[in-house]
């Protein structure tokens, strides 16, 4: 035993005083700093019980007036004495129910008489270590709970100091607010001064242009017409975007005004489609007009619906190849009021759920590859939904990625006389909508196209590419497929090859002889028999049925569709391997990750304190390491605040104990994975998850085969 604990007591209760003299002797012979306590009886146990605190009992079965049952039935029925462990005497060998008796009433061992002296001293001395570790354990439980005490108290402090800080930062930031709101106000009210100008050298510009295109003409100078054209066109081009932001400072400023006047809708409508023919033809569409006979008179802003319905039916255009727009106009009553309702509907490109939340915000487009491949400054639909709001009317969306999009503007066919009546009346001014938008929310900008004709397989694969963060489109069958590619250019197709009733060989044929997608990576899912050939026929990966969220999110890795540009993740490997360190590095910087090795925990945190402005998103640690272990490693890491918020993985190849399992627990270890346990594409996508914030912390269980989960006698 060690010297430096308190010792251990251990009560003997035995009728015969030649047994407790002897067993006595040999407990004080061979094992030291041990506290021996006699009761000849086995009432006079329970009143030592009542008063010391023992850690042992031996306890012989046979005795008069209470046995060793009856008392071993009582000390369990004592709450302060129900957990010390009883080693039971017995005269012999006893029937198997006769130890069963004994183990139900919470015995741990049995011993035989005559004493076997070795043996005795070999049980009570496991005995004794294991109690002593308990209370070693329990020791240092109080400990901590009277360090995260002081901790608790500590941050208290730092919180009501926070809280202080905090209040005061507010009040900074509202003043901060309301500087901005009114420096906002002041460069509106600026631009909207402005506007003459601005407009009037770009209206010069543009009209000497045109002049000195026609005296090109005339003189017949062709060479200088193209360039002229470029100059005239680049002026206009610059003198929408200024009318556009104008508009907005207008808007912001309070200066828009809406002057309603009566109009003819149906020659507004015939002027509306006469300009925007140019714009839909340029992209090889089709326009479809549908509204009947004589739309009646309408008072309202003729300017500003004019302005709608063009920037409606122009993005349309834009977002539609090789398609049809239909432009739709209908009238209808509600509330005892006449509303129209312009309904421009394409077969474009779509949207998704989280480029519909961004679309009638200023300066903004669905994302920023909309905008490298489309341009425009996403001012257009945001100061539509002003004007249309400001005359008493409202735009909403309906819009499938991959599909299509819907815009219907409803305004009162008489706006005057509806704005004018009770502020109230004016809060729900358009009909109410039953539009309802699908679709995932992207995490970064790539495009995925599934072609499955299986309705299970589709949505399987949808729903993981969806949680890995992509913009999914779906085609079911070899038409579909081919026009969405055309449509889309998607960043990877997944096909899916194993359905009969879809021609999935020839789509695959097709995608590689069309020079304008033969570039678009095709992941192929079928059995195993037809990898080989699928690959043969340019496919740039296969993946056997049935597949995992993990190989999807592998292979798309390892094509580079995985995130936005700028986006690499640094990952700190500490492990005393070089082989490991080498191999695990090869293959996370072949994922786009930085990778900082250590060979031990100390080079880590030597590393981690001279650089904290580039701390890592992840820590790959092993456990057994010289110089710093991974558990004192962890210990370390996180006494200190600035990297107490790093998810670390533990990679080992060590049996934990109990003991180690908890010790990762209250260092906040994210999950621990064991080596050569998984294959490496396999931990590389656990990797990614937990980067990502996909998975969520969980403390280290303890296996149910764990030898630490047995019974307390099991293991003696």
């Amino acid at each position: 035993m060690d010297n430096n604990t308190s010792p251990l007591t251990i009560l003997i209760v035995d009728d015969n005083k030649n047994n407790l003299f002897t067993l006595r002797n040999l407990i004080e012979e061979y094992i030291l700093s041990v506290t021996i306590l006699e009761a000849e009886s086995g009432l006079l146990a329970l009143n030592i019980l009542a008063k010391n605190a023992v850690d042992l009992i031996i306890l012989d079965v046979q005795m008069p007036d209470m046995d060793g049952f009856e008392t071993a039935e009582m000390i369990r029925a004592r709450k302060k004495s129900r957990h010390i462990p009883i080693v039971f005497l017995t005269a012999a060998y006893k029937s198997e129910e006769f130890q069963k008796k004994g183990f139900s009433l919470g015995a741990a061992d049995y011993l035989t008489k005559p004493i076997d002296a070795p043996q005795l001293i070999s049980r009570i001395k496991v005995y004794l270590r294991f109690i002593q570790q308990e209370r070693e354990y329990n020791r240092m439980l109080e400990q901590k709970v009277q360090e995260r005490t002081v901790e608790l108290v500590t941050a208290n402090q730092s919180l009501q100091a926070e809280i202080s800080e905090r209040n005061r930062v507010e009040k900074a930031l509202q003043w901060a607010k309301e500087s901005a709101e009114a420096a906002n106000l002041a460069k509106s009210q600026f631009l909207a001064n402005m506007s003459h100008e601005l407009r009037t050298p770009l209206n010069a510009i543009i009209g000497y242009s045109e002049m000195l295109k026609e005296e090109a003409e005339d003189s017949g100078h062709e060479e200088y017409l193209e360039d002229l054209k470029k100059i005239s066109s680049a002026g206009r081009h610059l003198l929408s975007l200024i009318n556009d932001i104008l508009d907005l400072s207008k808007i912001e400023a309070g200066r828009m005004e809406v002057c309603f006047e009566k109009f003819n809708l149906s020659e507004l409508l015939n002027e509306v489609s006469d300009t925007i023919h140019p714009l839909v033809q340029k992209k090889s569409n089709h326009l479809a007009i549908d509204w009947h006979g004589d739309l009646g008179e309408m008072n309202s802003d003729r300017v500003k619906l004019n302005q709608i319905l063009l920037n409606l039916l122009s993005n349309a255009a834009k977002f539609t190849e090789d398609g049809v727009i239909e432009f739709t106009v209908t009238q209808m009553q509600w509330e005892d009021q006449e509303w129209v309702c312009f309904k421009i509907k394409d077969n474009g490109i779509g949207m998704t759920k989280e480029q519909q939340k961004k679309l009638f915000q200023p300066f903004t487009q669905a994302d920023s590859s909309t905008t490298r491949r489309y341009g425009g400054t996403g001012l257009g639909l945001t100061i539509s939904k002003q004007f249309a709001e400001m005359m008493g009317g409202t735009i909403e969306l309906d819009s499938q990625f991959g599909e299509g999009s819907t815009f219907t503007l409803a305004l009162p066919m008489d706006g005057q006389a509806l704005l004018s009546k009770k502020p109230a009346i004016r809060e729900k001014t358009a009909p109410e909508s039953t539009i309802t938008t699908i679709n995932p929310s992207p995490g970064n900008d790539h495009v995925l196209l599934i072609v499955a004709s299986e309705d299970h397989a589709r949505q399987k694969l949808q729903q993981d590419l969806t949680e890995l963060g992509y913009a999914v489109a779906i085609a079911r069958n070899e038409e579909e497929g081919l026009r969405l590619s055309q449509k889309l250019h998607p960043d990877s197709i997944i096909l899916d090859v194993n359905m009969p009733e879809m021609k999935s060989w020839h789509l695959l044929a097709n995608l590689r002889d069309n020079p304008l997608l033969s570039h678009i990576p095709v992941i192929m899912v079928s059995l195993e028999e037809q990898a080989k050939e699928g690959i043969a026929l340019g496919a740039a990966e296969c993946l056997i049925k049935p597949i995992r969220r993990e190989q999807l999110a592998m292979v798309l890795s390892k094509l580079k569709i995985n995130q936005p540009a700028g986006q690499m993740k640094r990952i700190m490997l500490v492990d005393d391997e070089y082989i490991i360190r080498h191999s695990m590095s090869l293959l996370l910087e072949s994922e786009q990750c930085e990778v900082i090795e250590a060979h031990d925990g100390q080079q880590a945190l030597q590393w981690l304190q001279k650089k904290p402005e580039e701390l890592p998103d992840l820590i790959l640690l092993d456990l057994n390491m010289p110089v710093m272990n991974g558990f004192e490693f962890l210990t370390q890491l996180r006494q200190d605040q600035r990297f107490r918020d790093i998810p670390v993985l533990v990679l080992t190849a060590r049996h934990l104990s109990v003991e180690e399992y908890a010790r990762l627990n209250n260092n906040a270890v994210d999950s621990i994975v064991a080596k050569e346990a998984m294959p490496y594409e396999t931990v590389v996508a656990h990797i990614h998850d937990m980067i990502a914030g996909n998975k969520q912390r969980t403390f280290c269980e303890i296996p149910a085969h764990h030898p630490i989960r047995q019974p307390f006698y099991n293991n003696v």
